[in-house]
């Protein structure tokens, strides 16, 4: 698991450059992004630029590692870790999730990941497969939380722990599309809490657990 102390200090100059890049291409996309613009961003010269990346190909696997391991690491501190019960911490999760992503309120600013995933996935090769992994990763951390709640409270349900979480992560990723194009997190708080009610049939009456 990422924690804080995991995660590499960068250099000043390059962490600028860094979060510059995660800034701009969330917002834009990666083809829409100028080396000019995460300078100007950054507040760094452009010889301060290739002085640590030599490209804005390279520059965009060190934003999107630095935005998973941000995002990890906020989840790794996340106050439903804490919770003893493995079925509470599935659930914790998904109250961390619409919280962190702000509720109805406010509009999400999409995921990196899920960004270069569209626009890149067949010209990058790469970055493709950073974001698989980071994807999959995501999928694993809850599944370790599943796999345990399933032999706890539902040994002999028919369903399948790692499916499940890789469902979590396609719904989610689908409704922070939505939720951008639409303008709004309705749709994306609404399957947060369609995914509560189906993890709930999948573990029956066993146990109430999960704030609506």
């Amino acid at each position: 698991m990422i924690t804080r102390n995991s995660i590499p200090e960068l250099p000043e100059t390059k962490r600028k450059l860094v979060d510059a890049g995660v800034t701009l291409m969330r917002a834009r996309g990666y083809n829409a992004t100028t080396v000019d613009e995460i300078c100007s961003n950054a507040g760094v010269t452009k010889g301060g630029f290739f002085h640590y990346f030599k490209s804005k190909d390279e520059l965009a696997k060190a934003a999107l590692a630095r935005f998973y391991e941000g995002k990890a690491q906020d989840f790794a501190d996340a106050p439903f870790r804490k919770l003893v019960d493995p079925l509470d911490r599935v659930f914790g999760r998904l109250d961390y999730v619409k919280k962190s992503i702000g509720g109805p309120a406010q509009l999400t600013k999409g995921c990196l990941i899920g960004v270069f995933a569209q626009e890149l996935s067949f010209t990058n090769p790469e970055l493709r497969s950073a974001c698989q992994e980071a994807l999959l990763r995501t999928a694993n951390d809850l599944e370790k939380d599943l796999v345990e709640a399933k032999a706890l409270y539902a040994p002999t349900a028919d369903f399948n722990p790692k499916k499940v979480s890789l469902f979590y992560v396609s719904f989610i990723q689908g409704g922070l599309l939505v939720a951008k194009a639409a303008e709004s997190n309705a749709v994306l708080m609404d399957n947060i809490e369609n995914f509560r009610s189906y993890l709930q049939s999948l573990f029956g009456s066993t146990k109430k657990v999960g704030k609506k």
